[in-house]
This record gives structure tokens, C-alpha cells and sequence, in this order.
């Protein structure tokens, strides 16, 4: 189960669930909005994660900067 303890730093971004990322996105390496390989990223927000058992761990999650393509076009910007 995942918790989201605050909200997206980036406004109008939700964070997604970090039970359905990839360890990749979980690590920082890649996006953990689109999935892609990360060069420049920026924080989007901490996520409260819990594998298995009681154990939880916070987990810094890191997007493309600028914005993904799929989430910066919604938003009027984004790499192309």
C-alpha cells in the first residue's frame, strides 16, 4: 500500500501510485511519470512506500525537467 504523505510539488501533477512504478522510477533513474531514461529532473514530490510488510520508506519520485511531453502538452509546455 502507498501513501502519499503531501501532495505533488509540481501544481496540477498528481503523484502517482508507487506500487505501480518501476524499480528504475523508484530509484530516480528513470521518469516516474512517463518512464523515461532521466538527464535533467526535478523533483515532483515523496511518496510513503510500503513493500510486503510494516516496513515503509519514503521515496523521493523524479520527473523529466521540462515537464514530460504527455504531461507538459496538458499543461502547455513540455520537451518535444
Amino acid at each position: 500500500m502507498t501513501t502519499c504523505p503531501r501532495p505533488s510539488l509540481l501544481p496540477g501533477v498528481p503523484l502517482p501510485d508507487a506500487d505501480t512504478l518501476t524499480g528504475p522510477q523508484l530509484q530516480g533513474w528513470d521518469c516516474a511519470l512517463c518512464g523515461q531514461r532521466l538527464f535533467a529532473d526535478q523533483l515532483l514530490g515523496t511518496v510513503e512506500w510500503t513493500c510486503g510488510g510494516a516496513a515503509k520508506e519514503a521515496i523521493e519520485l523524479y520527473v523529466c525537467r521540462p515537464l514530460c511531453r504527455e504531461i507538459g502538452a496538458q499543461q502547455g509546455g513540455g520537451h518535444a
